[in-house]
């Protein structure tokens, strides 16, 4: 049975350690952990909290080592701070915590060397690692075993790789790779890298059969770039086999179209049971409407019956519906249903989701707060919301992102300051009215030098930064047999490329909710360098 959870005040200030008591471990919780951590507290203050932390990244790490008088803790901290030259002399210990491999081609071989000839006793792996690096030799790396091999070169920068590994891998050696499945991980590093030629060469063709769906799919891609396009042809076909989700299934169907142009690959899209931009490209061309798709969960009752506002009470909402046994799906979905709400419609239907009914909840909460904007503006911040949060007001993410629109903290921060909000606070992004308001002004900013819905989602992922830099100043978009497909695969930042997809497709959906004529052809087919005087 579903308590009624009182509205709790996260406001007050400073935090206190009676603040904890009752709120169960999750991200949130370690956001807020990691503000306390910024007042002036004891140590044994900030010791009594290390066990409610849900998720202990870096970043909260440092936090607790500046406040606890912990010497265990101030010495791996002190390890993993230090820059590669500062290693000498180091204990063995501090050496195998902070002197990664990226860090480690930083050396010169002789001095890399000393340090692999120092700890080869207490940690042997990682001294023949040293070696392979410090060698700065493709024939040497070759030589070694395979999934030193493989680590070695997927840990290393991707301008080590380009000055010393961009060879030819022998016929033998790739026979033996291909055997291992963490070759995977180094096919993804060679596909993705245009500046690998040599090596892109050397896998066009092999046994891919050990290797994972989205190798396979590279593997395709990079037959492509190479003009076999029968070979790409047998990858794909793997890749499709070996996906998991619709969504790798799709991609891989789709570039099978795409090689091939058979009906039948459009025919086995519309049939998928995700929408993406594979599936919606084959519904347009067939002239189908795409199914599932359900814009709201109607209800009769204006409030909700928790404080939507308050990140712990939906944790616990969620804690107790998962944790009650249902007898049917139906069953399932009426005790969800009793939350329902105009206020709570998001929350619900992330209860009541299953991959196999294949509904498609494209919902509009909290419209009121949009329905001034342009629909070319209501439809972006739709498309948006939806993939960082589903919706759910006070979604804090693991790198504390927060809220529906997922601002980190100094990015609401500085558009706080920037735009005249007094007072402001982080818990004010758990307001919908205040996060589509900031979701607006960053995307003016955005828009002013981004003319395409695509380009706007990448930098709202990435940065403005990123996406200038390492998208529209380099080879992608431009004009090509397969573009701008393959920009799509290519998109050198794996979380931005598959986001960027994602809010894509959202857009086309929201877009024709709105009445705009567009369709995920014509966003598509506008894809090229930017102009500002271009307009989506």
């Amino acid at each position: 049975m579903f308590l009624l959870f009182l509205s709790i005040s996260l406001h007050a200030q400073p935090l206190t350690l009676d603040f904890f008591k009752d709120k169960p471990r999750s991200f949130a919780k370690d956001f807020y952990i990691s503000q306390y951590l910024d007042q002036d507290i004891k140590p044994q203050e900030a010791q009594s909290l290390i066990g409610d932390v849900h998720n202990m990244n870096y970043r909260l790490f440092y936090k607790f080592v500046d406040k606890v008088d912990d010497f265990s803790f101030t010495r791996t901290k002190y390890c993993l701070k230090l820059e590669a030259k500062q290693f000498s002399g180091k204990s063995t210990d501090c050496i195998a915590l902070g002197l990664s491999p990226y860090k480690a081609t930083k050396l010169k071989p002789q001095k890399l060397n000393e340090i692999a000839n120092r700890i080869k006793n207490s940690y042997p792996k990682i001294s023949k690692r040293y070696k392979l690096i410090a060698s700065q030799s493709f024939e040497t790396l070759m030589s070694a075993e395979e999934k030193l091999l493989i680590n070695t070169f997927t840990s290393v920068g991707g301008k080590f790789r380009q000055t010393y590994y961009n060879h030819q891998i022998p016929a033998s050696k790739l026979n033996a790779l291909t055997k291992q499945k963490s070759f995977s991980a180094m096919i993804k590093k060679i596909v993705r890298d245009p500046k690998l030629d040599n090596l892109q060469k050397s896998i066009i063709k092999l046994d891919a059969s050990n290797l994972s769906a989205e190798a396979n799919f590279l593997l395709a891609l990079n037959a492509i770039k190479h003009d076999r396009e029968d070979v790409a042809i047998w990858y794909l076909k793997l890749s499709e086999q070996k996906a998991h989700k619709a969504f790798d299934k799709a991609k891989a169907t789709f570039w099978s179209y795409l090689l091939t142009k058979e009906i039948t690959h459009l025919t086995k899209l519309t049939e998928s049971k995700d929408i993406n931009i594979y599936s919606l490209y084959a519904y347009e061309t067939l002239g189908i409407e795409p199914k599932g798709i359900k814009t709201s969960i109607e209800s009769n009752n204006t409030k909700a019956p928790f404080e939507i506002t308050d990140p712990f009470a939906w944790v616990k909402v969620k804690k107790i519906f998962k944790g009650q046994k249902y007898s049917s799906y139906d069953v399932k979905k009426a005790v969800a249903m009793k939350l329902n709400s105009k206020e709570s419609e998001a929350h619900v239907a992330r209860l009541i989701y299953n991959f196999q009914k294949e509904e498609h909840y494209f919902l509009k909460p909290h419209f009121q707060h949009l329905s001034h904007l342009k629909p070319e503006r209501i439809a972006l911040i739709l498309a948006i919301a939806r993939q960082e949060s589903r919706f759910i007001p006070t979604s804090v993410s693991y790198s504390y992102a927060l809220g529906m629109m997922q601002f980190m903290p100094y990015v609401a921060r500085d558009i706080a300051s920037k735009n005249g909000f007094k007072d402001f606070r982080y818990e004010d992004m758990f307001e919908p009215k205040i996060a589509y308001k900031f979701a607006n002004i960053h995307l003016n900013f955005l828009e002013n030098s981004l003319y395409h819905p695509l380009f706007v989602a990448y930098a709202y992922n990435g940065g403005i930064g990123f996406t200038k830099r390492s998208i529209l100043q380099k080879e992608y978009f431009k004009a090509g047999k397969y573009e701008p497909f393959m920009s799509l695969e290519m998109v050198p930042n794996q979380q931005a490329r598959h986001y960027g997809k994602k809010v894509l497709a959202n857009y086309v959906i929201y877009a024709q909710h709105l009445g705009i004529d567009t369709s995920i052809k014509t966003l598509l087919n506008t894809l090229k360098p930017p102009h500002r005087t271009h307009r989506f």
